[in-house]
């Protein structure tokens, strides 16, 4: 569910919205309204049995795309 998306902006030191750990070279997400970014296992923690993904922050849903590392 949702966007892969390749080449991605250097975010290492950015932190994660909901564990606020830093992203590092995790898989992360990116919600394409709000730019917000989470670590893609805590996303899909936070979309738990749902066939979807919602932003956890403006609650928009189907905007989360994934980045490939």
């Amino acid at each position: 569910m949702g966007n892969n998306i390749s080449n991605p902006t250097n975010i290492e030191n950015e932190s994660c919205l909901i564990c606020w750990d830093n992203i590092g070279s995790q898989k992360w997400s990116k919600c394409f309204r709000c730019n917000i970014i989470l670590h893609s296992t805590c996303e899909e923690i936070y979309r738990g049995e749902k066939d979807y993904c919602k932003c956890p922050h403006c609650q928009r849903v189907g905007s989360i795309g994934t980045y490939c590392v």
